[in-house]
């Protein structure tokens, strides 16, 4: 069985160079779990204390699995996290074969 890591080495990416999810350090800073740190499989997420919010995101390694989205709850009405559709044909490719 493989794990997670292994998989992820399987992925090929085409990274656009617009940003398809953003963060709002705003609401990081009040963010005492910081969920986003031991969730994100792509490990997008890092903690970056002299950074205002602490959370530095990056990207380009992102697959694109939305658990951020579903786990950034500081504000029921709006996260920190920010999703938008990747430009046509950017973004992950998983290889399932």
């Amino acid at each position: 069985m493989s794990s997670v890591q292994d998989d992820l080495e399987t992925v090929e990416w085409d990274v656009s160079e617009e940003a398809h999810i953003t963060v709002d350090n705003e609401y990081c800073v009040d963010c005492e779990d910081k969920p986003c740190l031991h969730l994100c499989p792509a490990q997008c997420f890092d903690y970056q204390p002299d950074q205002e919010g602490g959370i530095y995101f990056a990207y380009e390694p992102c697959v694109e699995c939305g658990a951020c989205m579903v786990f950034c709850a500081n504000d029921p009405d709006k996260g920190a996290v920010s999703w938008s559709k990747a430009e046509g044909g950017k973004g992950v490719e998983f290889d399932f074969g």
